[in-house]
């Protein structure tokens, strides 16, 4: 006798799905109908990614190749040649990356961004990465895609906008308002995401931030920061200061607008002017919150807001010799702020002879990455030279990583490697 068929209720199917990770749910669509219905619903979708952050944690490592584009006249040495950069993105599992910090990893064409019409990351929310690109003649153009990885869908361009470049004029003095620089964030309450634009406007001596709803695709202008992001003006890219997301807010460390400071030295700006401006995406207006109170000496590199598990947190080099990270345990609570990490530069290895020169050169700074769930393991981007240190808090064990990413087989250059932490969804770009 033929053993009877096994029926599992749809919400057990469902409960079952969502502790796996995407690339084996997408497997189960082709199987039938109602799972596709299933696995596409949006409380399915939902339940999948809050499940994701705790279980499938993961980093984008962001690869950069400077790629040579030999000259007309080639010589052998190369000194005619051209370069240009050639980004990539690739998911990689912090649970491997722990197993193997050293590895060589090959490049697949879909992570590289060169076929995607844009060249900056903007930022990560909920599995999705928004991308920009931009182009200048007279004008400053820009637009924005999103990008799953890992349903390996992209969106089409959107949010096109572009502005007349300043006249340059013997009569009329060239004011150069800057780029727009752009954050990515969603709005819980409502399940909207939003991209945020902003940039420091020189003639009217303050910001112009505007905002773009998804599904709306029309600009907004709301209020200007109520004091600036640092760096909002740098005209150098490296030093893009993109906005922190968590909860709801985006999040920036600022100091009053009219402050006149060095990006390269900042030990002349008041400690006590430095605070976290957040935009909170629902309401669309600002909060200010300050910093701990034991922050009262100014480093000689600017300090970062980062997160770690659920907290907000603020971390900078004292004295050239420790690094210092505090959390904010209530999220908008100034008093709430207690010292979670003090650790000197020699116990993790990094050079503790940190002179200005050194600063200057290599623009070190050390970013908190990702907190192990017992809270004994840190990873920390060190990128002075663009690889990662795992740290472990318990028995103060430091181990570097090595990771070499090869855009082909042939390369002729190894990729640096930052990294961002991010997990995989199945939300949808559309």
């Amino acid at each position: 006798m033929a053993p009877s068929p096994v029926f599992f209720p749809e919400d057990l199917i469902g409960e079952i799905f969502s502790v796996l990770p995407v690339k084996s749910i997408l497997r189960f669509r082709c199987l039938s109908k109602s799972y596709d219905t299933l696995i596409s619903h949006p409380v399915f979708v939902k339940l999948h990614l809050k499940k994701s952050t705790l279980q499938n944690p993961q980093f984008l490592l962001i690869t950069d190749h400077d790629v040579r584009i030999p000259g007309p006249g080639f010589s052998p040495d190369g000194s005619d040649a051209e370069y240009d950069r050639d980004r990539g993105i690739i998911p990689y599992s912090i649970r491997s990356l722990f197993e193997n910090p050293s590895f060589t990893i090959s490049v697949d064409p879909f992570y590289l961004m060169e076929n995607k019409g844009c060249s900056r990351i903007v930022g990560s929310c909920n599995g999705l990465i928004c991308l920009a690109g931009d182009s200048y003649d007279e004008y400053q153009k820009y637009w924005l895609r999103l990008w799953n990885p890992a349903t390996r869908i992209i969106s089409p361009t959107f949010g096109y906008f572009h502005e007349e470049c300043n006249p340059r004029d013997e009569d009329i003095p060239f004011l150069f308002d800057g780029y727009y620089k752009f954050s990515f964030g969603c709005d819980n309450s409502t399940d909207t995401y939003k991209v945020v634009a902003y940039r420091y406007n020189k003639r009217q001596r303050r910001s112009n931030v505007r905002i773009l709803s998804l599904g709306d695709n029309v600009w907004r202008d709301i209020e200007s920061f109520p004091v600036d992001p640092i760096l909002l003006d740098s005209p150098c890219q490296d030093f893009e200061y993109d906005g922190l997301y968590f909860r709801s807010t985006i999040n920036w460390l600022a100091i009053p607008n009219e402050i006149d400071y060095n990006v390269y030295d900042t030990k002349d700006i008041p400690v006590e002017q430095f605070v976290i401006v957040s935009l909170d995406l629902t309401t669309e207006t600002y909060n200010r919150y300050l910093l701990p109170r034991d922050f009262d000496e100014m480093p000689h590199r600017i300090p970062t807001i980062c997160l770690l598990g659920d907290s907000l947190c603020f971390s900078y080099f004292y004295k050239k010799t420790d690094f210092i990270i505090w959390q904010m345990k209530k999220f908008g609570v100034e008093d709430s702020w207690t010292q979670f990490l003090k650790v000197s530069c020699h116990n993790l290895q990094i050079d503790d002879d940190l002179s200005d020169e050194h600063f200057i050169k290599y623009s070190l700074r050390l970013e908190p990455l990702f907190l192990s769930e017992d809270g004994d393991t840190l990873v920390l981007d060190y990128c002075q030279d663009f690889q990662a240190i795992i740290y472990n808090r318990r028995n103060n064990r430091v181990e570097r990583t090595n990771i070499t990413a090869l855009r082909r087989i042939n390369d002729d250059g190894i990729g640096r490697c930052t990294s961002k932490y991010y997990f995989e969804s199945l939300v949808s770009v559309f």
